[in-house]
């Protein structure tokens, strides 16, 4: 079957129909793609859409009435596989960028956070800054802190801090950071502060990092890691 055939009949033909074919044919099954904002997929990506995550993903998507469902996952993912990493690491965890909550809360539940004995300070002026620019105000930015205080349960380990980063003080040891300021000027700023203040084995990752590599791996070359390019465009760093 020449490939233009095959891709045909593989768009008319059920999943589950078409990878019994290819058992047959002795070659490994394939699925169906699926796009996640930037990312496109055609490998097997259960994780993403089955289980722990996906539930809780699924469960809290709508506290950000501007995303549609599948644009974020990936990221989110990403977020959460990272932040599990540091569940045992000593030190809070941190949220600078907060908006509507939604990564912050998925994490919250995908870490079992409440058992850890961290607090989680989410850090954001709820101005609806989303760039270096001045004045550049998103309407689509949430501006009310309370809507995400709500969204945690009485008395959770939850800290809200109205500033801007970088911070003047960080809140203690901390063993993960995420970031999502939209400012990279700010963003790029808060790293060296944010990267001292981590336990060793803790991470950070910010969804700003390809927007401008030269001024993020100018500031990590000062301290002497390398983070890790997520195809999200999201960068991890972790601590040595």
């Amino acid at each position: 079957m020449n490939q233009t055939l095959s891709a045909f009949v593989h768009s008319l033909t059920p999943p589950i129909v078409w990878n019994a074919y290819l058992r047959w044919r002795g070659r490994p099954p394939t699925f169906p793609w699926h796009t996640f904002g930037s990312i496109a997929t055609c490998v097997d990506d259960a994780p993403l859409l089955e289980g722990k995550f996906a539930e809780i993903y699924t469960k809290y998507h709508s506290l950000e009435p501007f995303v549609p469902i599948d644009t974020t996952r990936y990221r989110h993912y990403n977020i959460c596989f990272f932040a599990n990493f540091c569940r045992e690491i000593p030190g809070d965890f941190l949220c600078a960028g907060v908006s509507w909550g939604l990564a912050a809360r998925v994490v919250y539940d995908f870490t079992d956070f409440s058992a850890l004995g961290k607090t989680l300070h989410l850090v954001d002026p709820f101005e609806g800054i989303v760039s270096e620019k001045p004045g550049d105000i998103s309407p689509r930015y949430n501006r009310d802190p309370d809507y995400v205080l709500r969204q945690y349960p009485s008395g959770a380990p939850v800290v809200l801090h109205r500033k801007r980063v970088p911070l003047d003080t960080i809140p203690g040891k901390l063993a993960f950071v995420f970031t999502d300021t939209g400012n990279v000027s700010a963003d790029v700023a808060s790293i060296p502060s944010f990267y001292e203040a981590l336990s060793s084995g803790g991470i950070i990752i910010t969804e700003q990092y390809a927007d401008d590599l030269a001024r993020y791996n100018s500031v990590l070359d000062r301290l002497g890691v390398t983070a890790l390019w997520l195809p999200s465009g999201q960068g991890v760093i972790f601590k040595r």
